[in-house]
C-alpha cells in the first residue's frame, strides 16, 4: 500500500489521501467491506472511493479489496512473537542513532535561526509519509505563531520555484534522497540563493548534497525488496519532533537574552 501511494503520489488529491490513510490505517477493518461502505466510514462519496483506486491502478474497487484482503494476511503473517522482538530492536537501534545524529549536528544555531527570521517557510515531502510528518511539524509551529506552507505535489513546487527569495526557507523531506524527478526545480531555487534544509535518512543522496543544511535520521530497511520499513516515518518524526524542541529552546533563550 504504501508503494502504491508513493509511487502515484502526484495524481493523488486531499480527498484521496484521507481515504488511502484511513484504509491503510484500518486494515483489517476495511478488508471486507464494500465501496458503499468504506464511503460512509470516511465520509466521501462511493464514487470518490472507486476514482481513488482507480488513480493506484487498479481496474475498479473489487480489485483494491481483494488487494486489501493480500496486504492484511502479509500483516498478520509478519505479526509474529519473533518478528516483532526483531522489529522492537531495529527501532530502538534506529531512534538512539537518529537522537546521536542530531545531538552531533554542529548547525543547529543556524537552522533555528534561519527558522525564526525566514520571511516564509515552504516544505515538501517527496512521499505520502514525509508529508504527513512535515503537516505535524506545521501543526507544532503554529504554537510559535509560525506558519510552515506544505508544498503538496511537485507542480505547485515548481510554481513556487518561480516566486521564492532569498529571505525565505525551503525544507526538503526525504526517505532516500533521491531527487532525479524534481533536480532540475531543486537547482533552479538554489541559483535564487535560497537556503534549503534537507531532512533524509543517513545516507550520501543527491538532496543533501545540494542544501544548505541537512539533518539525518536513521531507517534500517527491514524488507530489501521494496526498501520500506515500519520505523522509517517514526524516526522522521522523531526528528522533526527534536527540531522543534530545540526550536522551542532557542526562542526561548532569545527571549530572555532580549
Amino acid at each position: 500500500m504504501e508503494t502504491l501511494i508513493n509511487k502515484y503520489f502526484d495524481s493523488l488529491s486531499e480527498n484521496d489521501i484521507h481515504v488511502l490513510n484511513f484504509i491503510q490505517q484500518n486494515l483489517e477493518l476495511c478488508k471486507d467491506k464494500t465501496v458503499l461502505e468504506i464511503a460512509k466510514l470516511c465520509n466521501v462519496s462511493p464514487s470518490t472511493v472507486v476514482r481513488t483506486t482507480k488513480k493506484l491502478n487498479f481496474a475498479g474497487y473489487s480489485e483494491f479489496r481483494y488487494f486489501l484482503k493480500k496486504e492484511a494476511d502479509k500483516v498478520k503473517q509478519n505479526k509474529t512473537p519473533k518478528n516483532q522482538q526483531f522489529e522492537s530492536s531495529v527501532l530502538l537501534r534506529d531512534v538512539t542513532q537518529t537522537i546521536k545524529f542530531f545531538e552531533e549536528d554542529k548547525s543547529l544555531e543556524k537552522i533555528y535561526k534561519l527558522l525564526s527570521e525566514a520571511n516564509n517557510i515552504f516544505a515538501y515531502g517527496t512521499g505520502y509519509g514525509q508529508n504527513l510528518m512535515l503537516q505535524e511539524f506545521s501543526r507544532c509551529l503554529l504554537n510559535n505563531n509560525i506558519h510552515l506552507k506544505i508544498i503538496p505535489r511537485k507542480t505547485e513546487l515548481e510554481l513556487i520555484s518561480h516566486s521564492i527569495t532569498s529571505k525565505d526557507l525551503l525544507i526538503v523531506a526525504s526517505l532516500s534522497g533521491n531527487i532525479d524527478s524534481f533536480d532540475h526545480i531543486v537547482k533552479n531555487i538554489i541559483v535564487k540563493q535560497v537556503p534549503i534544509i534537507s531532512v533524509t535518512s543517513f545516507s550520501r543522496n543527491d538532496l543533501a548534497n545540494l542544501a544548505t543544511f541537512n539533518i539525518y535520521y536513521q531507517v534500517s530497511y527491514l524488507n530489501k525488496i521494496n526498501n520500506l520499513n515500519n520505523s522509517s516515518f517514526c524516526t522522521l518524526n522523531l526528528v522533526l519532533s527534536l527540531l522543534y524542541e530545540g526550536f522551542n529552546n532557542y526562542l526561548g533563550v532569545n527571549a530572555t537574552e532580549s
